[in-house]
């Protein structure tokens, strides 16, 4: 059964009622934020300043002179998750590869590209979302371009690692307004990326170690007297083969089971939660992986949820390239790089934001961008179509077969 929203309605209130709530954003632009994003949800075709023109309000000019404004997209999407999101709320962040053709865009460098599985020239962002918990979905906070670099590398002295870490303790105390939890992949399971959130901010890190993970068993035996350094460690752990009496079972279903203990990680060089996780596949076969927590106290079940909820991740990616043109800017200017990328990423949010409409906050649907898409579309067609011919746009919404124009060519779900 399909329901239609009356997207546009929706959409346009919610963005206006965040912009009110904030500072130093003039009524001008308001509209313009309202009309682009709506404008990045309604388009047909590439998303650049031409075609922009040919199917929105403005002309060319004009996009390229507010794209050049600044704005505050972490505020604008904050406020758009407290206003519709649960109170079980985590942050991902995660880098994206844009492929980007031509010589002079700033940030072009060669990135990995986890689609290719190998490093490619264009451009990079990394990508900080706030994922839903109870609603199984996630949502844009803030995007930034990464530097330019050449296989993770920008220049002697720096790595991408070291501007991740740095990217991330600048931008702590906006993100501990949403959640205090950053989960990452473990590529980011480095001991100088861990240093510095533990050492300069207030958030708690959960990702993945490698399957050899170096580690150690706290010594919790009798102390005994004399000179020396008391006794810290009772052994490594050997990760194919642990000792059941020191990582104890915590959780256990079909195809799973999870152990944790607090053990010594020897190439993060500090304690850390550890969550075992041994996984049955279909042909009987047992993979383990090894995940962690900076948290001491945060249960074994927990880290493995939330490091498997940051995969929500990709999907915002995703739907980011299919249906709001992130790959498609043609500009080679930094602030308008950075205006298309989060503005094209925010656009899915209000998407998600439209399509849970009455729904519960704690309630997990499936959702599809596709259908709040394909309705503006119809929407911007039939206002069009009227418009050259003259008709009032208001007695459009009188006529009874309005809503199934607008449902034209939706997915049933």
């Amino acid at each position: 059964k399909m329901i239609t929203q009356d997207a546009f309605t929706l959409g346009k209130s919610l963005i206006l009622t965040i912009l009110a709530k904030m500072d130093k954003v003039n009524k001008s632009r308001q509209r313009f934020i309202v009309e682009v994003l709506l404008l990045f949800l309604s388009h047909r075709g590439r998303m650049n300043f031409l075609q922009m023109e040919r199917q929105g309000n403005k002309n060319e000019k004009s996009y390229r002179y507010q794209f050049e404004k600044p704005f505050n997209w972490m505020k604008f999407n904050t406020n758009l998750i407290k206003s519709s999101c649960s109170n079980e709320l985590i942050i991902g962040f995660d880098p994206s590869y844009i492929t980007k053709s031509g010589k002079c865009s700033p940030g072009l460098g060669y990135f990995y590209s986890g689609c290719a599985g190998q490093y490619k020239r264009g451009l990079e962002i990394g990508n900080f979302a706030v994922i839903d918990i109870r609603q199984n979905t996630a949502y844009h906070l803030e995007a930034t371009q990464s530097p330019s670099a050449k296989r993770d590398r920008i220049n002697k002295n720096k790595t991408l690692v070291d501007y991740y870490s740095e990217l991330v303790a600048s931008k702590a105390s906006q993100l501990q307004q949403v959640s205090t939890v950053l989960v990452c992949d473990a590529y980011f399971g480095k001991k100088k990326f861990v240093d510095k959130i533990c050492d300069h901010t207030e958030l708690e890190l959960i990702s993945r170690l490698r399957d050899d993970a170096n580690l150690r068993y706290l010594y919790t035996g009798k102390r005994k007297g004399g000179k020396g350094r008391p006794r810290k460690y009772s052994g490594k752990v050997d990760v194919k083969n642990i000792d059941n009496r020191k990582i104890k079972l915590s959780y256990e279903s079909e195809g799973i089971k999870i152990y944790s203990a607090v053990v010594h990680s020897i190439g993060l060089d500090r304690k850390i939660k550890l969550c075992y996780v041994e996984f049955t596949n279909e042909n009987g076969k047992i993979i383990t992986k090894l995940f962690f927590s900076t948290n001491l106290e945060r249960a074994a079940e927990q880290i493995l949820k939330y490091y498997q909820a940051r995969y929500q991740m990709e999907f915002v990616f995703r739907d980011a390239k299919q249906y709001t043109g992130l790959e498609q800017c043609q500009a080679r200017n930094e602030n308008k790089l950075d205006f298309h990328f989060n503005a094209s990423l925010s656009a899915i949010s209000i998407a998600k934001v439209i399509a849970r409409h009455g729904i519960n906050e704690n309630e997990s649907i499936p959702i599809s961008v596709a259908n709040i898409k394909i309705e503006l579309q119809n929407r911007n067609m039939i206002y069009r179509i009227f418009s050259i011919y003259g008709f009032n746009h208001k007695l459009i919404k009188i006529n009874q077969f309005y809503k199934q124009v607008l449902n034209l060519g939706k997915i049933a779900a």
